[in-house]
C-alpha cells in the first residue's frame, strides 16, 4: 500500500486505521484522568567530582523524586539499577532517546566560564554563577558525526545541494527512506527498552536543519525524490522547500516509522508505552518540521504526546499551545507538558513556572514535568517540584 493510500483510507475513515476498541476506552480515559510528574534525567544530576557513581547515588536520588511527588523518571538512556530502584518507589521509567539524530557540525566558543575556579558544586559558585553574565571568543568549527553515519555516507538525508558537508551548525540525520536505516534506528530504540526493563520508551524530536521559512531541509536524496516524482508527477526540486504536497510526503516517512516502531515495541514488550516529545509550537506548524504527532495519534502509533517548553518562559505561549493540543487529542491519551529549567530562556523562576503549570493543567494537560534533573539539583527546584504535584 503506497502511503498516499494509508491517508485516503484513514481521512475516509473519519479518524484512524487504529482505533481504541469500544470496551476499552473507560479505562483510557481513567488513566488520562491520572495526574503524571515526570523529570527528565538522571541520578548523575548528584554527581560532583568527589563522588563516585555507585548504587548509594541511584537510592539517593530515586528517593529525592519520591520524596518530591515524582511519578516518572526519563532519562537519556539510563539502567537496568535506576529503573529497578525506581520501581520499588513506585516509580516508573521510560528511558528516551534523540530521534535520528546522528551528529552536528557544532560551534566550539572559548567561554569565560572555562576560567571558572570556584568548585562548581559549592554554594559560592551558584552565588557568582548567578551573577555573572557568560562571555565568548574565539569560535571554531568541530564536526562530530556518529560511528553508523560515518560508516554509511550514502544513508545521509540531504538538502536541496545535496552537500555531504556539514556547514557550521547544521545537524545530520539519515534517509528513513532507506530501510537499513529504519532497522538501525528501531533496533536502537529496542536495545534501549530491552536492556533497562523500563515499562516504557520515548522518542525525543528536536529540530533539525530548518529554512528562513522554518521548513525542514531534508528529503533531497535520490531515494525521497524519485518516489515522490514517481507518487505525483513532479520532481521536488522544481518546488518550494516548503510545497504543501513535499512536505506532507516527507513528514510521511517519520509517520511509517514510528508505525514499525509501535509494532515493534509491542512485540518486545506488550505494556511498554511508546510516548513521543516535540517542542511545542502552534498545530499548523508541526508538520513542517516533519512531527505530524496528530497523524500519529490517529494511526494509534504513540500512546502520549508530550509538547516540550524548551527555550521560553512566556506562561500565555503554554496556556495557547496546551490548549490547542489538547482540543486535538480529545482525550484520546495523555497530554504531558514539559516544562524546561535547564536551556536558555527557560523556565528558571519558581513562581513563573508554577504558574506556567497550573495553566497548563487548566488547559488540558494531564501531566506536567521538568527537563531536566541537573537544573532541578543546581537550581534547588526539588520544591517546586512538589508544588507541582500538588497542583
Amino acid at each position: 500500500m503506497t502511503r498516499r493510500h494509508f491517508l485516503q483510507q484513514s481521512a475516509a475513515a473519519g479518524t484512524s486505521a487504529t482505533v481504541t476498541p469500544r470496551a476499552a476506552a473507560g479505562n483510557e480515559q481513567a488513566r488520562n484522568r491520572q495526574r503524571i510528574l515526570p523529570l527528565w534525567g538522571d541520578e548523575t544530576a548528584l554527581l560532583s567530582f568527589g563522588r563516585p557513581h555507585d548504587d548509594s547515588t541511584v537510592a539517593e536520588f530515586v528517593e529525592k523524586c519520591a520524596r518530591h511527588g515524582v511519578t516518572r523518571l526519563i532519562p537519556s538512556g539510563g539502567s537496568r539499577r535506576l529503573v529497578e530502584a525506581a520501581r520499588a518507589r513506585n516509580i516508573e521509567v521510560h528511558p528516551y532517546s534523540a530521534f535520528n539524530s546522528h551528529g552536528r557540525s557544532r560551534v566550539i566558543y572559548s567561554w569565560s566560564m572555562d576560567f571558572f575556579e570556584e568548585k562548581m558544586d559549592g554554594p559560592a559558585a551558584r552565588e557568582k554563577l548567578d551573577r555573572h553574565r557568560p562571555v565568548w571568543s574565539t569560535p571554531s568549527v568541530n564536526e562530530q558525526v556518529s560511528d553508523f553515519a560515518r560508516q554509511h555516507p550514502p544513508y545521509w538525508a540531504l538538502a536541496r545541494d545535496r552537500g555531504r558537508r556539514l556547514k557550521p551548525g547544521e545537524k545530520l540525520s539519515l534517509s528513513l527512506a532507506i530501510p537499513e536505516v529504519r532497522e538501525y534506528e528501531k533496533a536502537r530504540y529496542l536495545k534501549i527498552l530491552e536492556s533497562t526493563g523500563g515499562a516504557g520508551l520515548q522518542l525525543e524530536f528536536t529540530l533539525k536543519n530548518q529554512d528562513a521559512h522554518g521548513v525542514d531541509t531534508s528529503g533531497y536524496e535520490e531515494a525521497v525524490t524519485k518516489a515522490f516524482e514517481k507518487q505525483h508527477g513532479r520532481n521536488p526540486l522544481d518546488l518550494p522547500n516548503g510545497n504543501i504536497e513535499w512536505v506532507q510526503f516527507r513528514a510521511g516517512y517519520v509517520t511509517d516509522f514510528l508505525r514499525e516502531v509501535r509494532s515493534a515495541v509491542r512485540q518486545v514488550k506488550s505494556g511498554a508505552l511508546l510516548t513521543t516529545t516535540v517542542i511545542a509550537r502552534e498545530m499548523d506548524q508541526y508538520r513542517k518540521v516533519l512531527q505530524d504527532w496528530p497523524v500519529w495519534l490517529d494511526q494509534g502509533s504513540i500512546d502520549e504526546v508530550h509538547i516540550w517548553f524548551r527555550t521560553t518562559n512566556d506562561v500565555k505561549m503554554v496556556e495557547r499551545y496546551t490548549r490547542q493540543a489538547a482540543e486535538v487529542i480529545k482525550g484520546r491519551c495523555p497530554l504531558i507538558v514539559e516544562l524546561s529549567c535547564y536551556h536558555v530562556g527557560s523556565f528558571q523562576d519558581p513562581r513563573s513556572m508554577l504558574e506556567a503549570a497550573s495553566r497548563a493543567f487548566g488547559s488540558g494537560a494531564s501531566g506536567v514535568g521538568i527537563y531536566r534533573s541537573h537544573a532541578v539539583e543546581q537550581l534547588d527546584f526539588w520544591p517546586l517540584l512538589e508544588k507541582i504535584a500538588k497542583l
